[in-house]
């Protein structure tokens, strides 16, 4: 749970914070991520719950990587999201992947021939084990619909 180092910072000023690891991510169980798609269901979760208390007013959003991705997807289905802070979220999976495949940082880069390969027999495979399509996860495309 990175957000408990702000717990010191925000509540002297009256901001109440709930934070939370993802399912397969940090502290919390689970098998597997899928980087966002399913995520901001929980999330949608979180703030219907936050705001079912009752004591919550303005709703802000604070994700890195993956936390970010989420808001991005979660926050076009709901605009009455204050605001959001977004650190280092992917625009969309293929591009991710591929950018990743030809870093300078790897020793051997990825030829494209084999990058689209291993990409199409992923997306077959993620889409009939987890119901959803990686070519969909684009968190730039929620952009615009947000707020």
């Amino acid at each position: 749970l990175e957000a408990l180092q702000l717990v010191p910072l925000f509540l002297p000023l009256g901001i109440s914070l709930f934070c939370f690891d993802f399912a397969g991510c940090g502290e919390s169980g689970g098998d597997y991520i899928s980087l966002g798609w399913f995520e901001r269901d929980d999330l949608a979760e979180c703030v219907n719950y936050l705001r079912g208390t009752g004591r919550v007013s303005a709703i802000g959003l604070w994700g890195r990587s993956m936390g970010a991705v989420t808001a991005l997807l979660h926050a076009d289905r709901d605009h009455s999201i204050g605001g959001m802070v977004l650190d280092s979220p992917f625009c969309n999976l293929r591009q991710l992947v591929s950018e990743l495949a030809q870093s300078e940082y790897l020793s051997v880069k990825v030829p494209s021939w084999l990058l689209s390969g291993a990409l199409a027999l992923g997306r077959l495979r993620i889409r009939s084990l987890c119901n959803f399509d990686i070519d969909e996860l684009a968190p730039i495309d929620h952009v615009g619909n947000s707020f």
